[in-house]
This record gives structure tokens, C-alpha cells and sequence, in this order.
């Protein structure tokens, strides 16, 4: 039976077969150099959103424009409208939109081999392991495809690790953020996420960020991990101290826990080293990792220090997807584009810029922004208490520049790590109209 037959048969509402058909006889290979964008065949943002209106599940709020296609810093709807893109897709996209030799590794791996699942040795995965362990300390590598993922792992990892121990207590940090898998929503210290679910994991006592005192009540020898954010990202962009980091390390060595960072938000180059805690050289005992760590294409990571490595053995975890062919491929090419390009070097000379600029806006607008806050490229102005972010957040993209929240009254800039410093002026020539017109 046909592709036309079939369809005809499930009737015009079921119309996709038709529809696969007519782009499958128009769609021919684009000729080598030419751009993929070709605006005739892109669906109007009004039939984009009926579309995902009547078939995707509403669980987001979304903002009314939908992207075409990326370059660098820039982001285009369906129109060729261009936005400054302040956000990186949440601190995901992190060498920028389209970039060559990104592309150029996808397309390379993918004609060779995409997936095989972990039941084999693999040389993509291998590689990144190898490099992942080199820019951070000596350990092991368990890869999955997401930070939710990996923190999941973190959390079997720390229970594992505990139950030798005869204790299964974690804590964490109220206003924190690792995921929203069971796991990882159980040790987000965030109400809002916790909401509708019903009882969560047991055992988990959450301290307030850079309170010691509240550090030194809860971490005890019945502790098993302690989980964290070295920025708290979700909860406000807030960067832990030098002091609590430190005591944190100095607690868990005391009382035989593990100490987990959670880098998914600030690893690999965001905050200006590859890793928040390299700043402080505090290392922790497990640290997870995904956002930047692919550029763009879903990977997540879980790293355990050496002296850990066997609390984990074969067929305790695993993931049929982590740390396939392609994304490995693809997570090696960002951490060598990265060391090539300096790149974190341009982190921390554009952040430094960013938050200098910034900080004018405290002194122009005293009734309006109450601090600046964050480390590199991950930055929140902090907004008088009553401010609402997000309606701020739709604003800016009125003015075409696409920026995020954190936390009610927190804007959040993640912008590429390849920022330039005219494409940050720009930028924040719009955040200053922002500011003024609240």
C-alpha cells in the first residue's frame, strides 16, 4: 500500500503522511555552501502555534515567536527577524548557533555511526572521557544524555556509596535546582517544583546557600552527600562563598560524605574556568555536567573522582543512549574548539564587561535594581522586591533580544561564550531601555 493510500485511509485530520510525501518529493540534498534556511517552507508563527497548542502537552508558559535558524550570537524567527541571543538556550548553546566546525562533526560522525548503545567499546566516548578528566581531576566518566540524568546518577551514586555505610542522608540547598526526574526534583529546594507529585525521596534536609552555621547543624557522620550548585542558577544566580565551599569540603572529608557539585548550568567555561569550583581549586568528590558540555546537542556527564571509582560496578546504572557516537563526537569538538579558540579567556574579559556595565544600572535606577550577581557569563540583575521578571523577559523580546529569569524578580544573561564586545553593547543598550521603562 502507498504513502497516499494509507493516508487516505486514516482520513484528511491525519494528514502528516501526505504531508512527509509532498516535502519528501520537493526536498532535494542543498548544494554544498548553500544555507538550509529557505523561508518557503516554513509554517507562519500563528500555524506553528496551533500546531502546539492542539498536540504538545502544556507544560511550558512559552514566549510568542518561534526561531528559524541561528548564527552566532543571533538568533532568526521564521520572518529573518534577528535577536541578540542573551540566553544561550538556558546556558546550552555555548559556542553560539551554527557553528562550522560543530556542524562539520556532526555531519562527519553521523555519516559513520550515530549509536551503538554502551554494550560495545566506543572511540567517541573514550576520547571525551579521557579529555573530560584532564580539565577537571583523575576519575571516571559515566555519560547520559541530559542533567537530569546525570544528577539521578549522583543521587544513586551518593545512596550507593552511603548504604556501605550503614547512612542515606543527602543534603542540599534550599532554592537549589537539579532536575525535574523524581530523583533530581527531590533535591531541588524549591516548593513550586515539588508541587503535585506527592511524597518525594526521603532523607533530605535542605540548608540555606552560604549559611555555615546551618552547614555545620546538618552535615553529620549520618550523612551520606551533600549536593549543590557552586551558582545557584534557577534560584537567583547565586554564587556560593569561598568560605562556604570551603567548609562544605572540609565537612564532608570530616564526616565521610561525598560532595557533588552540580555544574550543568556553570560548567564547561561558563563562569570563566571549565569548572566553578576551579576558581576556589575546592574539587569536589562527584561533579555532573551537560548544557554547554554539548554545544547545543543533548549529553549529560557524571564525573567521580578516583578514590570513588568502585562504588559503582558493572550493571548498577547505565543508559542506553549516554554518550553515544554522535554526541560524544560532537561533546569532544566544544572542549577542543574551546582550548583553540581561548575561549575562557573571552569569558572572563566579557563578563567582566558585562557586570561593570551592569552595576551602572544600580546607580542610575536605585528604585529599580538592587544588585548585580554572578560569576563569567552567567549574570542576574537582581530587581527591587515587587519587580516580575518574566513580563520584563517578554519585553525584551519585543525589543529582539532574548534573555531568561531567575528566581521572580532576577533577569538572567547567558549569552554565547564566543560574546563580542559589540554584540554585548548592543545588547546592553536594550536592557538599559528595559530598566528605565519599568
Amino acid at each position: 500500500m502507498s504513502i497516499k493510500e494509507i493516508a487516505g485511509e486514516q482520513g484528511q485530520e491525519n494528514n502528516f503522511l501526505l504531508e512527509s510525501l509532498e516535502m519528501s518529493e520537493k526536498k532535494s540534498s542543498p548544494a554544498p555552501g548553500k544555507i538550509s534556511y529557505e523561508p518557503q517552507t516554513m509554517l507562519s508563527f500563528e500555524e506553528v502555534k496551533k500546531l502546539d497548542e492542539k498536540y504538545i502537552l502544556d507544560t511550558y508558559s512559552r514566549m510568542p515567536v518561534c526561531f528559524a535558524y541561528g548564527s552566532g550570537e543571533f538568533l532568526y524567527d521564521e520572518k529573518g527577524t534577528e535577536y541578540i541571543d542573551f540566553l544561550s538556550g538556558i546556558a546550552v548553546t555555548a559556542l553560539g548557533h551554527a557553528h562550522a566546525d560543530l556542524v562539520e562533526t556532526l555531519l562527519h560522525q553521523a555519516d559513520l555511526i550515530w549509536h551503538s548503545s554502551n554494550l560495545f567499546y566506543n572511540q567517541q566516548q573514550a576520547l571525551l572521557a579521557r579529555a573530560l578528566i584532564e580539565i577537571s581531576f583523575p576519575g571516571k566518566v559515566f555519560f547520559a544524555n541530559s542533567g537530569a540524568e546525570a544528577n539521578e546518577a549522583a543521587i544513586k551514586f551518593i545512596r550507593s556509596y552511603g548504604l556501605e555505610k550503614n547512612k542515606s542522608k543527602i543534603i542540599a540547598l534550599k532554592n537549589g535546582f537539579h532536575g525535574r526526574t523524581f530523583g533530581a526534583m527531590s533535591v531541588t529546594g524549591q516548593k513550586k517544583i515539588h508541587d503535585g507529585f506527592g511524597p518525594l525521596l526521603e532523607n533530605i534536609t535542605f540548608i540555606e546557600p552560604n549559611d555555615i552555621k546551618s552547614l555545620e547543624a546538618a552535615l553529620s557522620d549520618d550523612t551520606a552527600g551533600l549536593i549543590m550548585e557552586p551558582v545557584l542558577g534557577e534560584g537567583g544566580i547565586i554564587p556560593l562563598t569561598r568560605e562556604f565551599l570551603q567548609k562544605s569540603r572540609e565537612l564532608c572529608y570530616k564526616h565521610k560524605a561525598l560532595l557533588v557539585f552540580d555544574e550543568i548550568q556553570t560548567g564547561m567555561g561558563r563562569t570563566g574556568n571549565y569548572f566553578a569550583w576551579q576558581e576556589f581549586n575546592i574539587a569536589p568528590d562527584v561533579m555532573t555536567l551537560a548544557k554547554g558540555l554539548g554545544g547545543g546537542f543533548p549529553i549529560g556527564a557524571m564525573v567521580v573522582a578516583e578514590k570513588y571509582k568502585d562504588v559503582f560496578h558493572s550493571g548498577m546504572h547505565g543508559s542506553t543512549f549516554g554518550g553515544n557516537h554522535l554526541a560524544a563526537a560532537i561533546g569532544y569538538e566544544v572542549i577542543r574548539l574551546i582550548e583553540y579558540h581561548k575561549i575562557l579567556e573571552n569569558v572572563r574579559t566579557m563578563g567582566s564587561h558585562l557586570m561593570e556595565k551592569l552595576w551602572t544600572l544600580k546607580d542610575k535606577y536605585p528604585d529599580k535594581v538592587v544588585e548585580v550577581r554572578g560569576k563569567g557569563l552567567l549574570v542576574g540583575l537582581v530587581l527591587k522586591e515587587g519587580i516580575q521578571a518574566r513580563p520584563l523577559v517578554q519585553k525584551a523580546l519585543e525589543k529582539h533580544l532574548v534573555i531568561g529569569r531567575a528566581a521572580e524578580n532576577v533577569l538572567r544573561f547567558a549569552p554565547p561564550l564566543i560574546l563580542r564586545e559589540k554584540t554585548m553593547d548592543k545588547a546592553f543598550t536594550k536592557i538599559e531601555e528595559l530598566v528605565k521603562e519599568i
